[in-house]
């Protein structure tokens, strides 16, 4: 099973770190495999370069382009899609400071809530701690100076 934290990015700091995303995800980590005395301090950090989720407005996206979907179900803050022929299932939790996606099987039924998601904001950044992944769900394009 594949589970990502996908945390919302302040955007000044999304695009000051596009190309070197390590460095927020090593604080991430850090911050999972730390003991309670050091872990208030990397809260604050966290808090500082992460933005609220807008829960209600995520929840009302995901209902918008899944509700006609006959795999996709909602009960209270959890989003399921399960697409059997495919053999893929994601589950989408969204909470306070953060949306928790957990996939099995193939990658279309993540994929999709990557892809609502990547179309809200540009600044969702997805970690799996597992396996040591992470990434944008939509590359910032680096600014051009002249």
């Amino acid at each position: 099973m594949r589970q990502y934290q996908i945390y919302l990015i302040e955007e000044e700091f999304a695009s000051h770190y596009f190309g070197r995303e390590s460095k927020i995800y090593q604080l991430f980590l850090e911050y999972e495999k730390m003991s309670c005395e050091k872990k208030a301090l990397l809260r604050q950090q966290i808090d500082f370069v992460t933005r609220p989720i807008p829960s209600l407005k995520i929840h009302q996206i995901l209902e918008a382009y899944l509700t006609k979907r006959v795999d996709y179900t909602m009960q209270r803050n959890v989003h399921a899609l399960q697409i059997r022929n495919l053999q893929s299932e994601a589950q989408l939790v969204v909470h306070d400071r953060y949306i928790l996606l957990e996939a099995s099987g193939s990658f279309e039924a993540e994929t999709m809530f990557f892809e609502i998601l990547r179309k809200y904001d540009s600044c969702f950044l997805a970690m799996d701690f597992t396996a040591n992944r992470y990434g944008w769900l939509n590359p910032i394009k680096e600014r051009k100076f002249v």
